[in-house]
């Protein structure tokens, strides 16, 4: 009986849920990319190193963010701008858009670089920038500011906002 109410097992269990819904969105997303299997056995290296490093529930924020802006807002990020067109996880989870997926070049260590720099950046049309930044304030997700740039505060990673200027 006292298994069932015991917190450090339901929040073994979350955590476990987490990470299988993070896998299943990205495997779900490469293959509405149709990309191929060599990019499927990165991303599985790359959920791995995810979940060693405990960012599991800021990558599946952050999905639901750039999902929301693109419902709400109908815009998406910028192509080939920031350092997420790196991750193949984020390429199919749809944080960050690339303009040919056979040619990312994955790096083992990539999100150990990552989390060092804590602040990423991910681009929006200068135009609707701040319609994105004010649809994340009025959703729920904790905005600040940084040297004047919007950002967002993950657990561990902070998501500035930034405009592409053509």
């Amino acid at each position: 009986m006292k298994k069932k109410n015991d917190p450090k097992r339901k929040a073994a269990l979350m955590e476990k849920t987490a990470v299988e819904t993070l896998e299943f969105q990205t495997i779900w997303g490469l293959k509405q990319l149709g990309v191929d299997a060599e990019l499927n056995e990165c991303a599985r290296t790359e959920l791995a190193s995810i979940k060693e490093l405990g960012v599991t529930y800021d990558l599946l924020n952050m999905k639901r963010f750039a999902e929301g802006v693109r419902q709400a807002l109908q815009t998406d990020v910028v192509v080939d701008m920031g350092e997420l067109v790196q991750s193949v996880v984020c390429m199919a989870l749809g944080i960050s858009r690339v303009s040919d997926v056979q040619q990312l070049a994955v790096s083992q260590c990539l999100w150990d670089e990552l989390l060092k720099q804590k602040l990423l950046t991910v681009y929006y049309p200068a135009d609707v920038r701040n319609e994105v930044v004010a649809w994340a304030m009025e959703n729920g997700f904790t905005t600040s500011t940084y040297l004047g740039q919007p950002i967002i505060k993950f657990s561990k990673i902070f998501l500035a906002i930034k405009r592409m200027v053509k």
